[in-house]
């Protein structure tokens, strides 16, 4: 017989939060049809992208879910103060290290092709707009190129500005476009 009471005690603790489960998962539900036609409708108003508006409801959902499951084992006597600590610190670092991460790759990706491409050489004077950055390119690395302004400061821009940014060259007859050096030597 006390098993049974055991048994029953430990059902007693269960209900509650299962019944907060069901009853949110139904919440939620409804919560996700509604967000659902909200985005939906600023989408139309505001011109936002298919993806944007996805993202946002999947963003919204996840996020309820997750609420209504802490939620849910607090409730059954399941301590989540940790989780809620772990949730947080993990969504912080994963946050901070995507944003470094793609800084990174970005200016180094950028460096590549800046290699390839040649939208300028160093020794040359060049301009970003409409930013007003201008010097002489003097050196470029993975992250950096540095210019060189006319007071004699070096400037430290990122590769990735110059995919971002107008890039005005300086005249210089080595550099002529393919078209410009085919043109005169036909004359």
């Amino acid at each position: 017989m006390s098993e049974l009471h055991h048994w029953l005690v430990g059902l007693q603790n269960l209900i509650p939060g299962v019944a907060l489960f069901l009853g949110g998962s139904l919440v939620i539900m409804l919560l996700q049809r509604w967000l659902k036609r909200i985005l939906a409708r600023l989408r139309h108003q505001t011109g936002l992208s298919v993806d944007t508006t996805l993202f946002f409801q999947r963003l919204g959902a996840a996020s309820l879910w997750v609420i209504l499951v802490l939620l849910s084992l607090r409730l059954m006597g399941v301590n989540v103060n940790g989780l809620w600590a772990i949730l947080a610190s993990t969504l912080a670092v994963v946050g901070v290290g995507l944003l470094a991460v793609w800084t990174m790759v970005s200016n180094i990706t950028a460096s590549l092709f800046i290699w390839v491409w040649r939208p300028y050489e160093l020794g040359e004077l060049i301009e970003l707009l409409p930013d007003g950055l201008k010097g002489r390119a003097i050196d470029r690395s993975l992250m950096f190129t540095e210019i060189r302004e006319e007071d004699g400061s070096t400037l430290m821009i990122p590769n990735n500005l110059f995919f971002q940014r107008i890039i005005r060259r300086a005249p210089n007859d080595k550099h002529k476009a393919a078209f410009e050096r085919w043109e005169s030597e036909e004359q």
